[in-house]
């Protein structure tokens, strides 16, 4: 048995950042473009985009440096505060993680995944 933890910020009740817009930028900074990360990521640009702009408008941060295309093409890039922002929520995570996985060691050790209690494997406490 393990523990799982799944963090995301909220503004007013509503899901601001969590792994999948995280995902997201991660995806851009590599790319190079909003295009290519939601191609690799497999979801549409036009849902990509308003990802990012709900992000922008949530946090009140520019997360994104964008360069207008010509014979070279555009590209996209993070800004500082977006790299940031993403270590801070990677950190939050972590810690987040290991507290669980410490406190479920602390609470749970004598429960032995082949001697769940008199509990069939689906059953909850």
């Amino acid at each position: 048995m393990r523990v799982r933890v799944k963090i995301w910020l909220e503004k007013e009740g509503k899901p601001v950042l969590g792994n999948g817009k995280l995902t997201l930028l991660q995806a851009i900074d590599e790319e190079g473009s909003i295009s290519r990360a939601a191609l690799k990521l497999g979801i549409s640009f036009r849902r990509a985009w308003n990802f990012l702009d709900s992000v922008e408008r949530n946090i009140g941060l520019k997360l994104l440096k964008r360069k207008k295309g010509g014979t070279g093409g555009g590209s996209t890039r993070l800004t500082e505060e977006a790299k940031e922002l993403i270590a801070r929520f990677n950190r939050l995570s972590e810690e987040t993680r290991r507290y669980a996985e410490s406190r479920f060691r602390s609470l749970f050790e004598e429960v032995d995944e082949n001697d769940l209690g008199g509990r069939s494997p689906g059953q909850h406490f």
